[in-house]
């Protein structure tokens, strides 16, 4: 490890951990544009779901090309590239609204997508290096809290702008997104020089995939490790719940709740706020209680929760579907943990697929998406329902690290 010579490891990690903040206000906000612009357009919602589906299908596409540039011009590089492409695609976003165009700003977003993903594989290894190792697991939860703070904040700040209580014309309403917007470029910009001015000590460039040590691995046999598989699927249902629930959740306060959209995005803040609170308690919580049983209950509880928003739509139903970040605040790590116990050499295999069941945040968003065109919308969140009692399966049995011998089994089992 490098010692800086001008800036301590406490001060490096506060400032490496404002990436995280700012892709998690970029995350929250672009989450926002869903039923924003499903409004400002006139859009069904599977057209509108489409900015959904683009921003959480970006990681199946450019992690891969981020660890590749890693490996050629290193982690700060890389770093500066991937703050520079979040601008751009800010700026991209003011132009197809000043142009008022729904297919310009997809794409813009697009943009945006591909850059929080790089910033998500480039600023992990540089948060998990900075300091002594033993430290590892605190940096990357107080990078995830910091995260979480972005995410909060993003609409408390942004929903003032993009939904007024007035009436607007089309245009009017597409130029809501340059206050916003405008913010966000302005404070990447600013990160962005302050990184690259100030002495950071990163880490060196990675290993290239051919190097004797990466050969010297034995082949790979995780396809026989049942509990792993059911942790893939679990990822895929937590993703997909937490990015349709915030997707959704101003439509269901607003259509079966009876609010403005302009109320309803208030509880957005709300809503991931609860995931930031409840990874503050989980990390002292876990010393005392076992995280695989918070994950049981968080799980059976966000399905009673889920259950009743469909049974008995409402405000206060509303409100129990804003709870949900609280449960699922410490479902991913819990997950992650226990689906790749026991998996030795397979684990930085195992690590890349479970990133890759993110999908799930692109895939039942644009499933409920098609559902809510047909359906009311409280009915659709039986899909989301569904996923918690898969997750709650995984957690109280499906855990359980139980290779399977021959692969028609596995194949049976999942």
């Amino acid at each position: 490890m490098k010692r800086l010579s001008t800036i301590s490891h406490q001060q490096s990690l506060w400032l490496i951990s404002l990436v995280p903040f700012i892709w998690g206000m970029l995350t929250a906000t672009t989450n926002l544009l869903v039923p924003y612009l499903k409004d400002v357009y006139s859009l069904t919602y599977t057209q509108s779901i489409w900015v959904q589906v683009i921003f959480s299908s970006a990681p199946i596409i450019a992690s891969l090309p981020t660890a590749m540039l890693i490996g050629r011009v290193g982690f700060k590089t890389s770093l500066l590239l991937a703050l520079g492409l979040s601008a751009i695609g800010c700026a991209m976003v003011l132009m197809a609204g000043s142009y008022a165009s729904y297919s310009l700003t997809l794409f813009a977003i697009a943009v945006i997508a591909v850059a929080v993903t790089a910033l998500q594989v480039v600023a992990n290894p540089i948060i998990a290096d900075i300091g002594p190792e033993s430290g590892t697991s605190q940096r990357l939860t107080f990078s995830s809290t910091v995260n979480a703070l972005g995410v909060t904040l993003a609409p408390m700040l942004a929903a003032g702008f993009l939904f007024r209580e007035y009436e607007q014309s089309m245009a009017e309403q597409a130029n809501n997104l340059l206050v916003p917007f405008l913010a966000l470029a302005a404070t990447i910009t600013v990160i962005s020089i302050a990184l690259a001015k100030l002495p950071i000590a990163y880490p060196a460039n990675p290993k290239a995939p051919n190097s004797p040590q990466n050969q010297s691995q034995p082949k790979s046999r995780i396809i026989k490790h049942r509990h792993f598989w059911f942790g893939v699927l679990a990822i895929f249902c937590y993703t997909g719940t937490e990015v349709s629930t915030g997707t959704y959740l101003i439509s269901y306060l607003s259509h079966a709740g009876g609010m403005s959209f302009a109320e309803a995005s208030r509880f957005i803040a709300i809503y991931w706020g609860g995931a930031m609170l409840g990874r503050l308690v989980g990390t002292f919580l876990f010393l005392k209680i076992s995280a695989r049983k918070t994950l049981i209950f968080n799980a059976l509880v966000a399905a009673c929760f889920t259950l009743t928003a469909i049974m008995l739509p409402g405000r206060t139903s509303g409100l129990l579907l804003v709870a949900l970040g609280l449960c699922h605040s410490i479902m991913y790590p819990v997950i992650f943990s226990l689906a790749v116990k026991k998996l030795g050499g397979d684990m930085a295999k195992a690590t890349g697929i479970l990133v890759m069941a993110g999908c799930g945040g692109a895939v039942l968003p644009f499933v409920q998406a098609l559902l809510a065109d047909s359906f009311y919308i409280a009915d659709t969140f039986w899909l989301t329902f569904s996923c918690y009692l898969v997750i709650a399966f995984f957690a109280i049995k499906g855990y359980q690290p139980k290779p399977c011998e021959e692969e028609a089994v596995f194949k049976e089992a999942v």
